[in-house]
């Protein structure tokens, strides 16, 4: 066993394999001339790895049982630190993501949803149907997300310990799977049509309209729409409340299937991000516990 080993946590571990990947990534593109704001993201993606191997040096000299209290904490945090990195992960991606291809590939996923449907979803559904309650539903579902990533991992938390370490896990290899694939593959997702970015941030309908207008009027982040991160992780946290919260996971059976339609009723994905977000969502989630089980057995 090394000694990165014994001091790294698996989820260390996919976090310092994401960042590392960022950074070469940048660094790829730097040459080329197509990373944005290189002088922001570099020095922060730098000192995300150098946090997290310090903090984890200094939880292993830590003397637990002297200061009981200060493990616990540090324990939280570094169970929790990869939630409060994904939001910045996500918008922080628009500076790599027209490195491999210079130009959005929205017309290629757009004559897919054509081919499927003869007709956009994204555009067409939440135009045809923009009555108050059907408006105020689906942004309900979309909005549930952000309450269901926290709130199961802290329920978890204080309830069963090894299946909080076991979602937090999951969670962040999904989440670092999808974020890969949008440093490869740029598209904007139904708001790259004009009509339907206007309609993202027009006020109408209801509060959760609202709040998700709110939310898309003050994001200029683009990209990062293929697969779906939002049904994605909805779907693993959705088998994950059944596997250890199981009437939670029936309320979170149904959310998911309303806010699957909503990723496209809302105007913010093609038909097929959302597809592929929920073969990225269940295969992530049994792939990301495989390799869970080898990095611990390994640890």
């Amino acid at each position: 066993m090394t000694k990165a080993s014994k001091l790294l946590s698996a989820i260390d571990i996919i976090t310092l394999i994401f960042c590392g990947w960022i950074l070469l990534y940048m660094s790829i593109g730097l040459g080329l001339g197509r990373v944005k704001d290189a002088h922001v993201h570099l020095p922060i993606f730098l000192s995300i790895s150098c946090g997290i191997i310090l903090l984890a040096w200094q939880h292993k000299d830590l003397n637990a049982h002297q200061h009981p209290k200060c493990d616990k904490a540090l324990s939280l945090i570094r169970g929790l630190y990869p939630i409060a990195l994904f939001g910045y992960f996500f918008t922080s991606g628009y500076s790599v993501n027209q490195i491999l291809f210079t130009r959005w590939l929205d017309p290629f996923f757009m004559n897919i949803d054509l081919k499927l449907f003869g007709y956009l979803p994204s555009l067409v559904w939440g135009t045809r149907f923009a009555g108050y309650f059907t408006s105020e539903v689906f942004h309900f579902a979309y909005f549930c997300y952000y309450p269901m990533i926290i709130g199961l991992p802290v329920y978890l938390y204080f309830t069963k310990a090894a299946a909080f370490r076991e979602l937090i896990f999951n969670l962040s290899f999904v989440f670092f799977m999808c974020y890969f694939i949008y440093s490869l593959v740029p598209v904007i997702g139904g708001r790259y049509l004009p009509e339907a970015m206007e309609i993202t941030r027009t006020y109408r309908a209801g509060p959760f309209t609202h709040i998700m207008v709110f939310i898309y009027r003050n994001s200029n982040h683009l990209g990062g729409a293929f697969p779906s991160s939002h049904v994605a992780v909805a779907l693993v946290l959705t088998v994950a409340a059944l596997r250890h919260a199981r009437r939670l996971g029936y309320v979170f059976v149904l959310i998911s299937f309303f806010l699957t339609l909503a990723t496209v009723y809302c105007h913010y994905h093609w038909f097929i991000d959302s597809v592929f977000g929920i073969l990225a969502g269940v295969g992530g989630y049994y792939l990301a516990n495989y390799c869970h089980r080898k990095l611990q057995g390994a640890l």
